[in-house]
């Protein structure tokens, strides 16, 4: 069907695809073009404070060489992940710092100031400009536009087509009730996944013949499949679909290649190199496999309405959802909640779990929350026994504020800014390092220990452990520009946390503590072993 489809396309598209490739010569220039229409437009600032504050060229940072020769064998960030590299450079720099543009792209300003943050926020306007992956927008846009019709979908879009897309996502994805009318399927989807570790589980060792990480992406595809298209795809079967499992190596592909052309250096825009190249296939194989779900799903949304299957609206999956009002928006909201939905919940929930095996009494605490929930472990999770939750809520929080998925959260000014008392001209890259500051006992006292007490609105144990600046902790970023998955991810946690701390004991048994690698996300990898001990 994919081929069909594309094969139509192609003569028409072929003239327009030539000349967009052609205008095509560099991410900034169609950044900056996007970027030029979204600013505000109110002449330069003159006031007062801005002509007491430092120029930009005064911004410490390194020169377009020497951050060159940083990423060299032997180079200060040679090999280093995400978390690592902002902490060197913040270690050279201080607090705020000037990344140079490189191969394309423009400076970006790091800063690690919570008022920093605060100013970036409040005068982002109503259309936030954050810029997502290029070579995702290159390829919907630009390489395949006879599959998108010119739709980039809330990763790529700026302005008011962005606003349009989220406008029309945001009753769907973002409102509870309507998240949390699939958890009974994700309550299945959570049991079927302890059932098989069980199966996995050495009764004298208590650990897993199988790895885990691996084990819990089935799980997050297998329940983000069933919001985004109503589908099973029985990956924690002994039949699964076999194209699913495709899709998933195809997901690790993309998040790894997405680090190396979209994060580091490169000259992609410049010359289509043969990795590149063999990256676009991943992309295609990724949009032809997530097509057939949608088109089969579509198809079948159609058979149910000819044999008049009545359904109340809050009662179908997004997609059906999101048809009834576009329906090229709808297809590329799902395709993206399979791509974005397996790494970012599974490897945040092994996140949450190792914290949880290295501290027993806090697992405890939870446990005991989780008895009184159920009583009888067997017994369904429903919308009245989870709204008391609030250790379990309180644990998701605290690990992620330990390890978030990323490290900070990007905008692009859209006014003339003072950070940290220096010049920051509209236009200009801003990463806020959230993630730093929340391992920062100035902002979380006592922040290297596992507390989630700190989140409990009335704890006396630890008053004083929480952050009283909002702008310190946004796991899912801010304002209008919030993850769009925010409320399924939390819902896919809590369920399966529930369920696997309601059976069974965890134990941290990795040699050393938990590591993690930089794609597009912080993703753990390495010696990722826990033991599973079933409790009374």
């Amino acid at each position: 069907m994919f081929r069909t489809v594309a094969s139509c396309y192609c003569h028409a598209f072929g003239q327009q695809l030539r000349v967009k490739r052609l205008l095509f010569v560099g991410r900034t220039l169609e950044q900056q073009q996007v970027h030029l229409e979204l600013l505000d437009t109110s002449p330069p600032r003159t006031d007062e404070d801005w002509l007491k504050a430092k120029s930009y060229n005064e911004v410490p940072g390194p020169s377009n060489l020497r951050v060159l020769s940083y990423f060299l064998p032997g180079g200060k960030l040679y090999n280093m992940n995400l978390i690592q590299m902002n902490r060197r450079m913040r270690e050279m720099y201080g607090d705020i710092y000037r990344f140079p543009g490189l191969m394309g792209k423009s400076d970006v300003i790091f800063t690690y100031n919570p008022l920093d943050f605060e100013i970036t926020y409040r005068n982002e306007g109503v259309w936030p400009i954050r810029i997502g992956l290029e070579s995702f927008t290159y390829y919907r846009k630009v390489h395949r536009p006879d599959i998108f019709g010119g739709i980039g979908g809330l990763v790529s879009e700026q302005g008011k087509d962005w606003a349009d897309i989220r406008n029309k996502v945001n009753p769907v994805l973002m409102k509870v009730k309507n998240v949390r009318q699939n958890l009974q399927q994700i309550d299945r989807i959570s049991k079927e996944f302890v059932d098989k570790l069980e199966t996995l589980r050495d009764p004298q060792s208590h650990t897993l013949s199988t790895d885990f990480h691996d084990l819990l992406k089935k799980w997050s595809f297998e329940s983000i499949s069933f919001v985004a298209l109503n589908t099973r795809m029985g990956l924690l079967t002994d039949h699964p679909d076999p194209n699913a499992a495709m899709l998933a190596k195809h997901m690790s592909d993309f998040f790894n290649n997405s680090f190396k052309y979209d994060v580091q250096p490169s000259i992609w825009p410049y010359y289509k190199t043969p990795g590149f190249k063999k990256f676009l296939q991943t992309y295609d194989h990724i949009t032809e496999i997530t097509t057939s779900y949608i088109e089969a799903a579509i198809r079948r949304f159609e058979d149910n309405q000819n044999q008049n299957h009545s359904q109340n609206r809050d009662n179908k999956c997004v997609l059906e959802q999101l048809l009834a009002f576009d329906k090229k928006v709808a297809v590329v909201m799902a395709m993206d909640m399979l791509m974005a939905g397996i790494d970012t919940t599974s490897s945040a929930f092994v996140t949450i779990l190792y914290h949880l095996s290295r501290n027993p009494t806090k697992q405890a605490k939870l446990r005991q929350e989780l008895q009184g929930i159920l009583s009888d472990s067997s017994a369904p999770l429903t919308a009245e026994n989870t709204k008391n939750m609030p250790y379990l809520r309180a644990c998701i929080k605290e690990g992620l504020r330990i390890t978030s998925i990323t490290p900070g959260n990007f905008r692009i000014t859209t006014k003339d800014l003072i950070l940290s008392g220096y010049r920051v001209p509209r236009g200009t890259g801003v990463l806020m390092g959230v993630l730093e500051l929340s391992n920062d006992d100035q902002y979380f006292p006592q922040s290297e220990k596992f507390m989630p007490e700190r989140w409990l609105k009335q704890d006396s144990v630890c008053p004083e452990a929480r952050s009283r600046n909002p702008f310190v902790y946004l796991p899912f970023g801010f304002g209008p520009r919030t993850c769009i998955g925010k409320r399924i991810a939390e819902l896919e946690m809590e369920t399966l946390l529930a369920r696997l701390l309601r059976k069974y004991q965890v134990t941290w048994l990795g040699e050393t503590p938990l590591k993690y690698e930089s794609t597009i996300i912080l993703s753990p990898y390495g010696d990722i072993r826990f033991k599973f001990e079933l409790t009374v």
